[in-house]
């Protein structure tokens, strides 16, 4: 009995420890797209989408995961889902990138900590996501219209 009771409030500790980060991102994404401030983040970071060829409203959902990690940034992906209806496509590749390049800031001080070089280590993840997920962004096409109307 312990054991469980060790195990809820470990997991309740994390999800506390998540929710105490995640939560306030939600609203400064809320407070970001009530003052249009969310589309001109979204516009500057349209080179990197159209490269990807993601949607438009997804390069926040992947700037928020590149800076912050990957729980925020699967945080950032499911309310950018929800308030702009991105495509599974842009989700996916998005994930793909954020899996080899996330919270790059916080990772490079943690293994420069450990002897590793930051700048090697960041420079190795940033291109084997680019090019991973560029190479994806070809393999998978974009649906169009028709293929949509087909399907149903």
């Amino acid at each position: 009995m312990a054991i469980i009771l060790n195990l809820l409030s470990s997991l309740i500790s994390f999800l506390w420890s998540i929710a105490r980060i995640l939560i306030p991102i939600m609203i400064v994404i809320e407070i970001f797209k009530d003052t249009k401030l969310i589309d001109k983040i979204s516009n500057a970071f349209k080179p990197v989408s159209n490269f990807f060829t993601l949607s438009e409203q997804s390069g926040i959902s992947m700037l928020f995961g590149i800076i912050f990690g990957l729980t925020i940034g699967a945080g950032a992906i499911i309310q950018s889902t929800k308030d702009y209806d991105i495509d599974k496509r842009s989700i996916f590749l998005i994930c793909m990138f954020l899996s080899l390049c996330h919270a790059i800031f916080e990772d490079s001080i943690i293994f420069a900590a450990a002897g590793a070089n930051p700048v090697a280590l960041l420079i190795a993840r940033f291109l084997s996501a680019t090019m991973i997920t560029f190479i994806f962004s070809r393999i998978i096409k974009k649906e169009t219209t028709s293929d949509n109307t087909n399907k149903q």
